[in-house]
């Protein structure tokens, strides 16, 4: 269950507060609270800056309050260690990987259409690309995020191969397979 009224009640603010702020109705964040309608990305991410807290912890599947934990893999094991007082900084919940796995995902997606945003020189089509990653933000969850993610990433690939020469492209992929057999081969001596 989210974390939304709880944080709420902790604040002392009411529904309409949070609503006004947000620019939702009251009714939305009553369905919000108990789980009768489920936020969209952006919502979400609304709801984390209004509250101050990152967005698993407001949806209630993460225990780090702060957003920047997830800034990095290592940053959320230190802040995970320290709220469970672990001895052990990497034995963590399945559930807190997947808060920090989605939590990434949503960033990955802002970072990726940034990037195409960037690399589109039409301006018509910048504010088309601008509209439909703010629409996909506002009315995707995190599978969605995650599956959009893959096929931009590939999309990405094609884009960069397509400034490379062939050769050269074969040649990169073939010495970055190395690279991570060669890790891989590590890996299973150190096993």
């Amino acid at each position: 269950m989210n974390r939304i009224k709880e944080i709420r009640q902790e604040k002392n603010l009411s529904q309409t507060d949070i609503a006004k702020a947000l620019g939702v109705t009251r009714q939305a964040i009553s369905l919000y609270e108990k789980g009768d309608r489920e936020p969209k990305l952006e919502t979400w991410q609304k709801l984390a800056d209004f509250f101050g807290v990152s967005v698993p912890y407001l949806q209630g599947i993460s225990k780090v309050k702060d957003a920047n934990a997830f800034d990095d893999f290592q940053k959320f094991l230190r802040s995970l260690s320290e709220i469970r007082k672990m001895p052990d900084k990497y034995s963590i919940e399945v559930n807190e990987l997947l808060a920090f796995y989605a939590e990434n995902d949503r960033r990955v997606f802002d970072l990726l259409g940034n990037v195409f945003l960037k690399l589109t020189r039409n301006d018509r089509t910048r504010k088309a690309l601008k509209n439909a990653v703010k629409d996909i933000s506002k009315n995707s969850d995190i599978q969605d995020i995650s599956e959009i993610n893959a096929i931009m990433l590939d999309v990405f690939v094609i884009l960069v191969q397509s400034q490379m020469d062939i050769k050269k492209s074969i040649k990169a992929r073939k010495e970055i397979a190395d690279i991570i057999e060669k890790h891989r081969s590590l890996e299973r001596k150190d096993i």
